[in-house]
């Protein structure tokens, strides 16, 4: 592990240092290589991964002033979603004859993160960020739980090691997920592989058929979800010449394409559930002491079908 203020160089050779500072009120970590690979973090606001460049390029998209206010929904980066993803009915569920209610997309985005360990290496770094139950979150999810995430930052690549662990004493229901905003400047997306043959489209209620092209320009708000997928890997090409791909393990199930007209973001989110799964007895469940794994990556590369759009 480097400290703050680590030197970047081992044996004659660079490696990736762990840096840290406030902006405000807000703890920053930093994982960067001095070669334009970096990885921001924001512990206290959801244990979110703010930033993930490559050789100096963004993979996700930012609006910094919501990151800062901490009354705001961070728009940009790559919140968690847990223990939903999407809305409930009314904002509301019932379990064992009780109702609670759970704000969109659920509670870990909201809740405030440890840094638990940071390794760093010539060629990667890793930083484990964890969170847990508390009594506030119990008055919306009667449940403890702990969650760890470990980011592997390498050249081009960031990985999402996760482990949720069902410290109760009965069955625990949950889907968590990402809700990634890449950066995706102009038309959105050249190039759209997403390996499903229809979507359900929120916004008007159809499930449509897909034949690879969407105008992400064309509504004021685009908000699909893709079922039935019959690979782990998504991918689209930006106007300015670059790959985003995403892949996931099995856990999960739907991806989710939300967008805004002209803001220079394209959300692409694996989800392990999908809207109102917990209101429909449709969650997965976590037995008493058990724990699931999953993986997600996210990955910036030149496009190899790029052309101007």
């Amino acid at each position: 592990m480097l400290p703050y203020g680590g030197s970047r160089w081992r044996g004659g050779r660079k490696v990736f240092i762990y840096r840290k500072w406030s902006e405000g009120t807000l703890q920053v970590c930093e994982l960067s290589d001095g070669q334009g690979t970096k990885a921001r973090f924001g512990p206290a606001r959801g244990g979110i991964l703010t930033e993930f460049l490559v050789k100096g390029i963004p993979l996700l998209y930012l609006d910094r002033e919501t990151l800062l206010d901490p009354n705001k929904n961070v728009r940009g980066g790559n919140p968690v979603l847990f223990p939903i993803c999407g809305p409930l009915e009314d904002g509301r569920y019932t379990l064992d004859g009780r109702q609670y209610e759970m704000k969109q997309h659920g509670l870990a985005r909201n809740m405030r993160w440890e840094v638990a360990d940071v390794a760093c290496s010539e060629a990667s770094a890793r930083i484990t960020l964890k969170t847990a139950s508390d009594a506030q979150t119990r008055e919306a999810y009667p449940f403890d739980f702990s969650l760890s995430f470990t980011y592997l930052i390498e050249a081009g690549r960031i990985t999402i090691e996760q482990r949720y662990l069902n410290n109760s004493p009965a069955d625990m229901p949950f889907y968590a997920g990402f809700h990634p905003y890449f950066y995706a400047p102009g038309a959105k997306a050249v190039y759209l592989n997403i390996p499903s043959g229809s979507y359900y489209d929120i916004k008007s209620g159809l499930t449509v058929e897909y034949n690879g092209k969407l105008n992400l320009n064309a509504q004021p708000e685009t908000n699909l979800v893709f079922t039935d997928l019959y690979e782990n890997r998504v991918s689209f090409d930006r106007t300015d010449g670059y790959r985003v791909t995403v892949k996931f393990d099995d856990s999960f199930r739907y991806i989710v394409l939300w967008n805004l007209q002209n803001k220079e973001f394209l959300c692409v989110e694996p989800w392990m559930g999908s809207n109102y799964d917990l209101n429909k007895e449709k969650a997965r469940i976590l037995k008493p002491g058990e724990e699931l794994s999953a993986v997600v990556s996210y990955s910036l590369s030149k496009s190899i079908n790029w052309k101007t759009a």
